[in-house]
């Protein structure tokens, strides 16, 4: 068994930044329990986390079964060989493999170090995968361990100020200005790769001179292709430069190492040595190093500001304020646009038939945006007058007309600031129209007897059970008023299309009403609640509710029952599940069948006499019939 070659585990990231671990058994532990190799205090670590053992010439990294993972270059591994420079996580911390130079026992060949004693050629070059700063110095060179320890301390600093970072401006120009305290730099630049062959300077430091930052941009192009840091000594004044940059002056030196993300180049670290300075082949092992470090630690960035941009979102879809009920497909459809629709100032149609909820809803949008705060005033348009919805929703001037004896400030006018819900819009008339279009157009309005124009700051929403088409069509409604406020739509389901949704309302409006009223009621039936989901609500919402507060009054039992329901509701649905109430309401059915078939005959087929004989309007009449299932029985009688 050959003897493993030393390594160490540098701490490059966590609580024990800084920390170095040496390799030097063949068989080592990592973990928080005291009885492993290498022991850290940590509870993202397992008790016995991940192992590292010596084999085949090489050193390999093996989980233990550990409960959050063990990463090598942020992919999670069972086993993994390991080469230099490679970044283990384990918990929450992050250790950088450097092995000391490979020897013959090592099935790697052994690398040659530059001597520094001797003159530096005009280029070196180091590919990022063949980067290995932290290597044993060479026998004989007394200045490299003190080189090696100023060097790692340099790179764990870095390494250090830049995990911390998380944003990306302020990460790039952290990230320079640590360079230029490291090395004999006058001038840094992060360099991106933009479409095609484009190069964008993204950061420089310290800030531009009148002569600007010297950039080489087919020196770049050619570092970013062939993926190695390019060191010159000597770089000559070229003409590809990039727009607006000078050339470096001959006899310049720099140091150019890419910035490489998943094995792609996004853009490049460029230095510039001091006048008198040069830079060194060491310089490019720390700066390669620096710019594998940099390179996760961006990407990191820029993970962390795609994720906080969506939790953003997120939150703001699951934090939505309102006051509806409901969790079927159709409402959360509503729920969605709601939320999207209460981040920007727009006008917004909410279209529903009677009863769905529209108020609530355009009080829901109301409440998620950003003037939550300011006033929420609904007018229902139906509800008045032509003048005096006028004067209600514009104001009027004292003396504007008879009983006019003081100002009066509109709804419009009150709601400055906040939102306004108009609601059976449809029913709002011509002249009243125009003015709206002026509020909606120009934001200002004149109160009914004024002389000014009065500037307001609303968002309108507006609220109709009609189909504001054929209104348009039809020449009841102005085309570019509609036109103002159909800017985004919501379409309110009604309730026969969420019946998914009608237990959970009933139970709402159960506890609502039966803590108003002073009465304990606690459940509803199964044969109550068969009828509440199969009976088609006409009214939607705001007739369940009626119907649910109605059975908990005239009801007696802790229990809403069957009978204690509507009797439009329990001809509607048929016979009760329940035994019991089956041949009751069985004789209750026939008898109503028998009645109306009777005075259908007495009344030779006319239906409205046949109402007056029953003592029921005729709309009642035609819903009993279709309800009874007994129009074909009436039509054989009239044959």
């Amino acid at each position: 068994m050959d003897r493993p070659v030393p390594a160490k585990l540098v701490v490059i990231g966590g609580a024990l930044t800084g920390d170095v671990f040496p390799l030097d058994v063949d068989d080592a532990t990592l973990g928080r329990e005291a009885s492993n190799t290498i022991a850290v205090s940590d509870v993202s670590l397992s008790r016995k986390h991940c192992g590292f053992s010596w084999h085949a010439g090489q050193w390999h990294l093996r989980d233990l079964g550990s409960s959050n993972g063990t990463f090598v270059n942020g992919v999670q591994v069972e086993s993994h060989p390991l080469t230099r420079g490679d970044r283990i996580s384990a918990g929450g911390n992050t250790l950088l493999f450097v092995p000391a130079a490979a020897t013959s026992a090592s099935s790697h060949p052994p690398r040659a170090d530059l001597n520094e004693n001797e003159p530096l050629p005009a280029t070196s070059r180091l590919a990022l995968d063949n980067a290995a700063y932290f290597e044993r110095p060479p026998s004989g060179v007394a200045s490299e361990p003190k080189r090696v320890e100023q060097g790692l301390r340099a790179l764990l600093a870095i390494s250090t100020a830049i995990n911390n970072i998380r944003d990306e401006k302020q990460f790039h120009q952290r990230l320079l200005a640590l360079l230029i305290e490291a090395l004999p730099v006058a001038q840094a630049a992060i360099l991106l790769s933009g479409p095609g062959a484009e190069l964008i300077v993204e950061a420089v430091h310290p800030a531009r001179s009148e002569g600007g930052i010297p950039i080489s941009a087919a020196t770049v192009r050619e570092a970013l292709s062939e993926k190695c840091g390019v060191l010159c000594a000597d770089l000559s004044p070229s003409p590809r430069n990039l727009p607006g940059e000078t050339a470096v002056p001959s006899g310049g030196a720099v140091m150019i190492v890419p910035i490489a993300v998943n094995d792609r180049s996004v853009g490049a670290i460029y230095l510039v040595a001091r006048a008198g300075d040069a830079f060194q082949d060491h310089h490019l092992q720390l700066v390669t190093a620096v710019a594998r470090i940099a390179a996760t630690a961006l990407e990191n960035v820029r993970r962390v500001a795609v994720l906080e941009r969506d939790t953003e979102r997120l939150q703001s879809d699951l934090q939505l304020i309102h006051q509806m009920v409901g969790h079927s497909p159709a409402v959360r459809d509503v729920y969605n646009r709601i939320a999207k629709i209460a981040r920007v100032d727009t006008t917004a149609l909410i279209a529903g038939e009677t009863g769905t909820g529209k108020e609530l809803c355009a009080r829901a949008i109301h409440l998620n945006s950003a003037r939550a705060r300011r006033p929420f005033v609904a007018i229902n348009c139906a509800a008045l007058s032509e003048a005096l919805l006028e004067s209600e929703l514009f104001g009027h001037e004292r003396g504007a007309f008879t009983n006019a004896f003081t100002q009066k400030k509109g709804k419009l006018e009150i709601a400055d600031g906040g939102t306004v819900l108009l609601d059976e819009i449809g029913e709002l008339a011509m002249p009243l129209q125009s003015k709206l279009l002026r509020v909606l157009q120009e934001r200002e309005l004149e109160r009914v007897g004024g002389t000014h124009p009065i500037k307001v700051n609303l968002r309108i929403l507006a609220a109709t059970n009609r189909n504001l088409g054929d209104e348009v069509a039809s020449g009841r409604f102005r085309q570019d008023l509609f036109y103002r406020l159909n800017v985004v739509a919501i379409e309110l389901p009604p309730l026969r299309e969420r019946r998914d949704d009608v237990p959970l309302l009933a139970r709402h409006f159960l506890s609502l009403y039966a803590g108003k009223i002073g009465r304990s009621v606690t459940s509803i039936s199964s044969a109550a609640m068969n009828a509440l989901m199969s009976y088609d609500w006409p009214g939607n919402v705001r007739e369940l509710e009626n119907t649910i507060e109605r059975a908990i009054v005239l009801g007696t039992t802790p229990e809403i029952l069957f009978e204690d329901l509507p009797e439009t509701l329990k001809d509607a649905t048929g016979i009760p599940r329940s035994e019991a109430g089956r041949t009751l309401h069985a004789r209750v059915l026939e008898a109503k069948r028998e009645a109306v078939i009777d005075a259908h005959r007495k009344a030779a087929g006319n239906y409205t006499e046949a109402a007056k004989l029953l003592g029921v309007h005729p709309n009642y009449l035609h819903r009993l019939i279709r309800n009874l299932d007994i129009k074909a029985t009436l039509e054989r009688t009239e044959a």
